[in-house]
Formats: C-alpha cells, sequence, structure tokens
C-alpha cells in the first residue's frame, strides 16, 4: 500500500504537469503521460489516500490555470473577488475528486474514458458551466495534433489522452512494456494522420470576404469610466481612420467598442451609419442595450439589459445580436430564473437578460458570437448548421491583463473551429485578434494590447468534419452516462464484494 506522502507527490506532480500543457504553455503532448503517476496513486493507495492527493493536485492545478480570475476585482469588492477565486478553484477541482471516486469503485476500467469525457461535457450545461480547461484542448499548440479534433472533437480527445495515461500506468504495475508504448504510438498517429491531411487536403478557390478588425487595445479600468468616455472614442476613432476603406467588405469592432448603452448614443450611431453608407460595407461593433419593459427578465431593474453587437451597412437594417451564454456572476448571478428572490439580492454581479436565438449577417452569410460563448463547441455547430460560412467573434479579453487567460481563450476559438470546421474571424479589445481558416490555420493575428488593424480575405466556404455531422449525438450519450455512471458503479461494487 502506497504511503501518504508519496501519493501526494506523485498526484501534484502529475498535476501540476497537466497544467503546463495547456497553451501558451508547451508541454501539449505530455498530457499522453503525464496523468500516469496519478492513475498510479488510485490503484496502489488507500481510498482515502487516493481522493485525498488527488484533491489536492487538482486544487493546485485549477490554481495555475484560472489564477488570472482575480483581475475580475478591479471591478467588484477585492474581498469578494478573492473568496469568489477560491471557491471556484474549490468547485471545481471536486471533479477530480469525482472521477477519482469513480474510477476506484468501478469494476470495468475500460469505461472511465468516456466517464471522463461525459464529465467535461456535463462541466458544458448550466448557468455554472465552464468548459474551459477540457484536457483535449491541450493539443492546441500543433497544427497537425488539432486535426483530430475533427474527427474526435475536443471531449473525444479527452478521453483518448485519459486511455494513453491509463496504458501507461497499467504498464507500470504489471511490467508490460508493449502497453507502456501507447502514448507513444498515439502520438505519432496524431502528427502523422494531422499533416496527412493538411498536406493532401482538398484546395478549392471558394468565395471570400474583405474583412478588417480593430483592435484598439483601451486599458480596462478606463474602458467603463464616465470620464474616460470621450477619450476612448478617440482612440477607437482615430485608429479607425488609419483603416483605407476601399474592398473591405465589413468591418469587425470588439465586444462594448462603445462601453455605454447604443439606445442613448445617437452620435456614434449616425457616424457608423454614415460610414458605412459612403464605403458601401457593413460594420458589426459591440455595445449594451437596454430595453424597458412592463415585465422585465430580471427584478431588480424595469428594464432589460443586454450585451449585444449591432450591423450598420448600407442596404442592411440595423439588427441585434443579444449575448446568449452569459458569464456567471459576471453578467448574470446563476440560477436566478430557478429562484427568483436571488434578483433582490446584491451579489456583486451582472445583472443582463440573456439572448434567445442565432442570427445569419450578411455580407457573407456570418454568425456574430459574443466573447465566452465560443468556447462552447455547440454553438459554432448550431450557426455552421443554420448556414453560417464563418463566425464573427467579438470580444474585450482586457479584463484579463497580461495573463494566460487570453491565450487560454484564443486556444478554445481555434479548437472549436477546426472542431467543426468553420473559419472564425476575432475582434478582441485588447488581443488575441486573429483569421482562423476552417481547418486551424491563422491567417493573421495581433499580439496583446497593440493597437493595429488587420486586413484579410475569409473564405465563406466551410469544412466537412465528422465530428460537426454527429458531436451533438455523441455529446447526449456522454453526458447521459456521466449521469448514470456514478450510482452504476456503487450498485456493481456492492454485488461485486
Amino acid at each position: 500500500m502506497m504511503n501518504t506522502k508519496k501519493a501526494i507527490l506523485l498526484s501534484l506532480a502529475s498535476w501540476v504537469l497537466l497544467a503546463f500543457c495547456f497553451p501558451p504553455y508547451p508541454l501539449g503532448p505530455g498530457a499522453l503521460v503525464f496523468l500516469a503517476p496519478w492513475f498510479y496513486v488510485l490503484k496502489t493507495a488507500s481510498k482515502k489516500v487516493a481522493l485525498t492527493s488527488s484533491y489536492l493536485g487538482a486544487f493546485v492545478f485549477n490554481a495555475i490555470s484560472i489564477y488570472w480570475l482575480y483581475h475580475v476585482g478591479d471591478v467588484a469588492p477585492p474581498a469578494l473577488i478573492f473568496s469568489g477565486l477560491f471557491l471556484s478553484i474549490a468547485f471545481l477541482s471536486l471533479f477530480a475528486l469525482l472521477c477519482a471516486y469513480v474510477f476506484i469503485k468501478l469494476p470495468y476500467p475500460f469505461l472511465f474514458p468516456f466517464f471522463w469525457a461525459g464529465i467535461e461535457v456535463l462541466r458544458a450545461k448550466g448557468d455554472m458551466s465552464f468548459p474551459w480547461l477540457s484536457l483535449g484542448l491541450v493539443f492546441g499548440n500543433s497544427l497537425e495534433f488539432i486535426q483530430s479534433y475533427a474527427f474526435f472533437g475536443v471531449f473525444g480527445c479527452s478521453a483518448i489522452i485519459i486511455a494513453s495515461n491509463m496504458c501507461l500506468s497499467t504498464a507500470i504495475l504489471k511490467k508490460k512494456k508493449k502497453l507502456g508504448l501507447a502514448p507513444l504510438g498515439l502520438a505519432i498517429i496524431f502528427y502523422i494522420a494531422g499533416y496527412g491531411i493538411l498536406k493532401y487536403e482538398k484546395t478549392t478557390e471558394p468565395d471570400t470576404l474583405t474583412v478588417a478588425v480593430v483592435q484598439p487595445s483601451i486599458h480596462q479600468t478606463k474602458k467603463w469610466s464616465k470620464d474616460y468616455f470621450d477619450s476612448v472614442m478617440t482612440q477607437t476613432w482615430n485608429l479607425f481612420e488609419t483603416l483605407e476603406p476601399d474592398s473591405v467588405s465589413l468591418i469587425l469592432f470588439p465586444e462594448t467598442a462603445i462601453p455605454d448603452y447604443i439606445n442613448g448614443r445617437f452620435k456614434e450611431r449616425e457616424f457608423l451609419e454614415d460610414y458605412a453608407e459612403e464605403n458601401n460595407s457593413a460594420i458589426v461593433i459591440g455595445a449594451l442595450s437596454r430595453i424597458w419593459s412592463e415585465e422585465p427578465k430580471n427584478q431588480k431593474k424595469k428594464y432589460d439589459l443586454y450585451n449585444s453587437a449591432f450591423l450598420f451597412g448600407s442596404g442592411y437594417p440595423e439588427p441585434e445580436y443579444r449575448k446568449m451564454h452569459l458569464v456567471p456572476f459576471s453578467e448574470k448571478v446563476p440560477f436566478d430564473n430557478i429562484f427568483p428572490i436571488i434578483n433582490y439580492v446584491d451579489l456583486g454581479g451582472g445583472t443582463f437578460s440573456p439572448g434567445d436565438s442565432l442570427l445569419i449577417w450578411q455580407p457573407g452569410n456570418f454568425s456574430p458570437l459574443i466573447c465566452y460563448e465560443v468556447i462552447y463547441g455547440s454553438i459554432l455547430r448550431d450557426a455552421k448548421q443554420k448556414g453560417a460560412k464563418f463566425i464573427a467573434n467579438i470580444t474585450n479579453d482586457g479584463w484579463f491583463y497580461k495573463s494566460i487567460a487570453p491565450y487560454q481563450h484564443f486556444n478554445l476559438v481555434r479548437s472549436h473551429a477546426v472542431e467543426n470546421g468553420i473559419g472564425v474571424v476575432r475582434a478582441a479589445n485588447t488581443g488575441i485578434s486573429a483569421f482562423i481558416l476552417p481547418n486551424g490555420k491563422i491567417l493573421e493575428k495581433t499580439e496583446l494590447f497593440e493597437q493595429r488593424i488587420i486586413v484579410q480575405n475569409i473564405p465563406l466556404e466551410t469544412r466537412f468534419t465528422l465530428y460537426s455531422a454527429i458531436g451533438d449525438y455523441i455529446e447526449l450519450v456522454l453526458f447521459i452516462f456521466s449521469l448514470v455512471m456514478v450510482p452504476i458503479a456503487i450498485i456493481i461494487k456492492r454485488h461485486s464484494t
């Protein structure tokens, strides 16, 4: 029986190394082996020691990976934010504890990779969803490796990575050398298959749309100050005026590029309308909107607030896309629709209302998505099924400052683009703005806190992927599997003893 100290050290080593597999860190393929010591602990330590060491390892992993949440403290009481950060890390670490428990109880280990993937799907559901650190995302630094998302999806790759580590731990425990080669074999297969797909992929010359992306790089502490509104807009417009509008069909500004309710900003609206008409172009810009209502969705206000994207253009109406998936606590208090009394309690979070539908805009048949929404592969899949040829993602990653979070967010966008075979044009206030092709290739991107406009031709053609065709069914099966496996594991274990 493994002693407590050794178990904790091995678990910590596994989870710390895993934290440095996610971009921007470089150890991605190492995830195929780094969790093997943790599985060794689960197989050889006592139940109590295994569960304790698992939770400690996961806690350190999450602390390394999402420490940047404390930056939100600039717009909320620091005590509330730091306690919220601790609770978030503690809560997310419970998933690893649950997985450890099921692994120990489960008499059929081959089912465990599917359970792990199912838990990741579960984490992408509901008001508290946070699919930020799915294990499959570790491949993001390699264009060859991420081609696997087109077949297995991010969740499927998570299952494969878990299976790889289980093979290695079993090989060490039972001294089966051939089984220990499984991680190396998988790495070779992933790379060669990805290389072959990229090299021999059929190339066509699809129609393209010329798009300009404006990255004004407004510092977050000034962005929402009324005293700085004029200087913020001046900085944005001055950069915008350097754009040569000839042949540019679509111009993207970031999320809340107008940091106010657009309803009362007649000067800015008139400017955008005139510019779009004079230059025969379309403009997408982020702003807030406020709709007065007799029966508001949030009882704290007499109106509904939306984080929105607006389209201005000659020959187009002025439609509004309202962000559907709101950030928990920051934009919306979770479960306020189930427990309405929450709406009367000030928890320091936002009081935004969610939108209710995806939109397809012209020119080029694109879907606008705002910030957090692109971390859900199912939303990109829905947009593609509705006829979108590319995604226009506007975001304000200024909240993250200079941390690893913008790189993690960008990796999520790129991964789900490959998963669903759809290109993405991304406008981020402080970066990373980019043009991403359906196969994950980056045409151009900006650096963090760079004031810049980038212009590229985005192809108006999606790419067929197996996962975009069957991903909804796979995720439904995994979701159900994760829900029923815990009671099944307990029942099977009791009957087998």
